[in-house]
């Protein structure tokens, strides 16, 4: 009998197929999502295509010769795109192994397929994972409440991070917060939790990982990570 996955995980088992294909519509080799993620895709338009750009800038000064693990690959798009900015190897982890069997094909089917390497893991329950030396995440963390947070900070493997970060701050944004909402009920979304900076800065020193904790808003999306501010003060890999 498989695990019984954190309620997180659940619904991300359950949806991340869907929910990749409507947000990344202009990959047509996708399932067909359903009704309501198709519906929100006018409301969400290119926004988390600029998400993803906006973080690929910012970590490109910083990635020649890592080994990056992607939490929440879903199909691999991000990670491609790290190995295209310089990384060594991309470890993508995924909550569902039809999105990982989708992130697989296409792996093998492109260039990149002896640097990268997609599993399936629950990362709100215990798991071990390999060391690497930068962990990312896209729309991941928003989806941990605090004990979730502790359990997946602690399965973390690295001396960097890089998150998309849910800052209280979204709030401000009244009505794009109210069309979240909406969203998430319907789905029946366990839940989206945001951060104060002073409390996600205290979970990662407990979770053990040094240096300043920084916050930069690029746009609406607000990012948070330990990386040298100044990428000429990053220690030089491979």
């Amino acid at each position: 009998m498989a695990d019984k996955k954190s309620e997180s995980g659940e619904y991300w088992n359950r949806h991340v197929v869907s929910w990749e294909a409507s947000t990344y519509y202009t990959d047509k080799d996708m399932p067909k999502p359903n009704a309501w993620d198709r519906f929100s895709t006018y409301f969400r338009g290119a926004s988390l295509y600029d998400r993803m750009t906006l973080a690929l800038e910012m970590l490109q000064p910083y990635l020649k010769g890592l080994t990056v693990l992607d939490v929440g690959c879903a199909s691999g798009r991000f990670a491609n795109q790290l190995l295209e900015a310089g990384a060594a190897r991309v470890i993508g982890v995924d909550i569902s192994e039809d999105i990982i069997r989708i992130a697989n094909e296409r792996r093998l089917a492109g260039p990149h397929k002896e640097r990268l390497e997609f599993f399936a893991a629950d990362l709100a329950k215990p798991a071990s994972l390999p060391k690497v030396d930068l962990v990312t995440s896209l729309g991941v963390i928003e989806y941990f409440d605090r004990d979730d947070m502790q359990v997946f900070l602690g399965n973390t493997k690295a001396d960097y991070f890089f998150h998309d970060f849910p800052d209280v701050a979204r709030t401000t944004n009244w009505l794009l917060w109210w069309m979240r909402q909406v969203y998430i009920r319907v789905n029946q979304c366990p839940g989206v939790y945001l951060y104060k900076r002073d409390e996600f800065s205290e979970l990662v020193k407990q979770a053990g990982f040094a240096g300043e904790v920084w916050y930069e808003r690029r746009s609406i999306f607000h990012y948070a990570s330990n990386l040298p501010r100044n990428p000429a003060q990053f220690p030089p890999r491979g």
